[in-house]
């Protein structure tokens, strides 16, 4: 047959090719979620079908999770470099992995890749991924380096020449709680494998190897090229983000703080991404490896930068990552990563306002989100239960309605309220019938936040919060985690908050419980569990990594919720209004935060509306001072040149002869020139947390941190607002935006 150059192929059946190739990656990710029995991969959807070269390069990913597409690359080349001589690969091999220190996030993302041969010759490579909920070790919480995580395996063969290894398959399963459990979740990957790989020999067939080779080189080359013009296509600059993190601190038994430090510094077609100032890795599981960091950067890239980019290795030439040894996100071995995701999910926060701002500066903004990982506060019971339920089955696994958090504003619309998850395009939220046939619970409430999401002009949307009652288990347990008395991982966009401060994370013990109940008593949610007597909250001392849940206690939780976008004082009343008629805000916030003020009857009263947001904006400008503690040479000047840049909802760079100046879009106020940082020329107003609050998180630990909010001296508009904790240090006020002179330059 003779070989197809890329020159050759035909477009028509080249764009064939490539959504074909979609179709069947669709197909083994879906038949991999009717085999599987976790409720994480059939109902939440943390799964992948992926294809890749005969080198390991990646073809394309399909829409399962985005972070097992990232990472498999890495292990089929060190599965290459292994084995590749010794015992070598043949047709109908399939091989089990999952070394979070050669590919994915930790020991529970497992992996089987398959070899494709075609008349005797590897063409390429099919893999399927997904989470199991055990893999031997330690319940979640407690390891200390990664020994204590369970099996972790480089490659073994389950599959080998089409003969399923028992031996292999018994080997790993019976290491676990729930080896059919475990057992099944295996199967289903190689069921996935076996769905794509006929599938593309089917194409093989029909196309020629010739031309599937040739496709799928163009295939990887043309995602490069559509990077590196999106990139082009993007104003130069450095955007940063600071955010936080939290964890145990073993010897003090206390909670830790943790920066998290991103830098995306955009030149020509190239991305450097620098995350220098993350702090140190821990002595226990909250740390992140090397390539879970690549896959978590390659999930906010794919998500907002690269999303109609073909996904493969392709998109991934132009960025350059730089990530310090013997930090929290490039652990050194063996340290345990068993929470790595979680730490993941900041990292993916924190990138995600940088480029939130870049793609806003380059006009792309049907683009730009605010967070979809805002927590008020981090710690308390978690979502990673142990233990047996009802049947006497066991429960090692998670309860993943963060599958179902709330999603960030856009600049022209709310965030959806409990939309899903960044990592998973095609994910979803736990079911509570099946959650309850599984899970020794009895649900309460499943409802939307109060206070929960990020307010602003367009407000964030609404995560979800939980009451559930520990019915039929005497063994029960979820992991725990000190209270990190600061915002994680959120941001707002040009003045918005980066989360609200709604949801109770907390597990309270019962007293006559059932016999309310059987009088028709119920609470109706968190809120009600101390007013209503329904309980009182337990704080365990020591901050022990797991904590038991007696039967008849009570679990509060609550998801992430969405940042908002722009400052709340611009939001529509008639929306605050429909927003409280929702229960999505209360009355106290309306008026505090957004200047609305209702009637009795819940309706706008504009007039006093009027008088409340000029008295927010009064107070403002009398507690707000230039932390520079001087005003911009320029900041008098009357700037009527041309539009140069709109780099922010509120600001723009104009021309003002031969200088470039930032000026507000609202009030004309100039604040210095566009070289410098704008947040020295404006007014700093320092928010403590319980201010806004009104509340401490459940320990009754003050808050670590505050916000620094940014207003415009003209018109007081809040152009920023950042999470600061003076502990951790690092530079105020936090250069965000910094414009390229050259790229600006050159606009002009």
């Amino acid at each position: 047959m003779r070989e197809t150059t890329t020159t050759q192929l035909s477009p028509i059946r080249y764009e064939i090719f490539v959504h074909r190739l979609w179709a069947i990656g669709e197909e083994g990710r879906i038949a991999l979620q009717k085999v599987s029995a976790s409720p994480i991969v059939v109902q939440g959807g943390e799964c992948m079908s992926s294809f890749y070269s005969p080198d390991g390069t990646m073809i394309l990913a399909c829409s399962g999770h985005l972070r097992f597409a990232a990472a498999t690359s890495d292990a089929i080349k060190k599965l290459i470099e292994c084995f590749g001589e010794s015992p070598g690969f043949f047709d109908g091999d399939q091989i089990f992995h999952n070394d979070p220190y050669v590919a994915g996030s930790h020991t529970y993302d497992q992996m089987v890749v398959m070899p494709i041969f075609y008349n005797g010759e590897l063409i390429a490579w099919t893999a399927s991924s997904s989470h199991t909920a055990d893999t031997g070790g330690l319940l979640r919480g407690g390891a200390t380096e990664v020994f204590h995580e369970g099996i972790k395996i480089l490659g073994l063969k389950v599959v080998e020449r089409g003969e399923f290894r028992e031996d292999v398959f018994k080997t790993i399963v019976e290491q676990c709680r729930d080896p059919e459990y475990v057992g099944l979740d295996l199967k289903s990957r190689i069921a996935a494998n076996n769905v794509c790989s006929r599938r593309l020999l089917d194409l093989v067939e029909k196309f020629g190897s010739g031309f599937i080779k040739a496709a799928c080189q163009k295939l990887i080359r043309d995602s490069e090229e559509l990077a590196r013009a999106k990139l082009r296509a993007l104003p130069d600059g450095t955007w940063r983000s600071r955010m936080y993190a939290s964890a145990l601190e073993p010897k003090t038994r206390k909670s830790q703080l943790i920066p998290i430090h991103v830098e995306i510094k955009k030149q020509k077609d190239e991305l450097y991404i620098d995350l220098s100032g993350t702090g140190p890795q821990m002595n226990n599981d909250f740390n992140s490896t090397f390539p879970s960091t690549f896959a978590h950067v390659t999930i906010a890239l794919t998500n907002q930068l690269f999303w109609d980019v073909p996904w493969n290795d392709g998109k991934m030439v132009p960025v350059h990552l730089k990530v310090p040894e013997g930090s929290i996100l490039n652990c050194k071995y063996p340290a345990a990563c068993g929470a790595a995701p979680m730490i993941g999910n900041f990292l993916v926060g924190a990138l995600s306002e940088c480029l939130s701002k870049m793609l806003y500066a380059g006009g792309l903004k049907d683009d730009v989100n605010a967070c979809w990982t805002g927590w008020w506060y981090w710690g308390g019971p978690g979502y990673l239960y142990g233990g047996h339920n009802r049947e006497g089955l066991t429960t090692a696994q998670g309860l993943y309605d963060i599958h179902g958090g709330g999603l960030g504003a856009a600049p022209t619309r709310d965030g959806v309220d409990s939309g899903g998850h960044m990592n998973i395009p095609s994910g979803g939220i736990s079911d509570i019938e099946r959650t309850e046939m599984q899970y020794p619970f009895v649900y309460f409430t499943r409802r939307h936040v109060r206070d929960g999401y990020g307010f602003g002009k367009f407000r964030g949307g609404a995560g979800s919060e939980r009451l559930l009652m520990i019915y039929g288990s005497k063994d029960a347990s979820v992991d725990f985690r000190p209270y990190g008395a600061v915002p994680h991982g959120s941001f707002g966009l040009f003045g918005a908050h980066p989360v609200g401060f709604g949801g109770t994370r907390v597990l309270f013990t019962t007293d006559r419980l059932m016999d309310r109940l059987a009088k028709g008593e119920y609470p109706a949610g968190p809120d009600e569990g101390v007013p209503g007597g329904w309980g009182q909250p337990v704080v365990p001392e020591g901050n022990p990594p797991r904590i038991p849940l007696p039967e008849f206690s009570l679990i509060a939780d609550y998801t992430q919720s969405g940042g908002g976008f722009g400052d709340p004082l611009d939001r529509a009343p008639e929306a605050v209004e429909r927003d409280l008629q929702e229960a999505l805000v209360s009355r106290s916030t309306a008026e505090r935060l957004y200047g609305v003020v209702l009637d009795e009857a819940g309706t706008v009263n504009r007039q006093a509306t009027d008088k409340k947001r000029e008295s927010i904006r009064a107070e403002r400008r009398s507690r707000g001072k230039p932390p520079a503690g001087k005003t911009s040479s320029v900041a008098r000047r009357n700037v009527n040149g041309s539009v140069v840049l709109r780099f922010h909802e509120y600001l723009e760079v104009a021309s003002a002869g031969n200088e470039l100046l930032i000026r507000c879009r609202k009030c004309g106020h100039v604040f210095c020139s566009a070289a410098e940082n704008y947040k020295l020329y404006a007014l700093e107003i320092r928010r403590d947390l319980d201010e806004l609050a009104g509340h401490r998180v459940p320990s009754g630990e003050p808050y670590v941190g505050h916000y620094l909010e940014y207003a415009c001296p003209g018109c007081v508009t809040l152009l920023q607002i950042d999470t600061y904790c003076p502990s951790q240090g690092g530079e105020t006020p936090l250069w965000d935006i910094q414009l390229d002179a050259q790229s600006l330059a050159r606009r002009s």
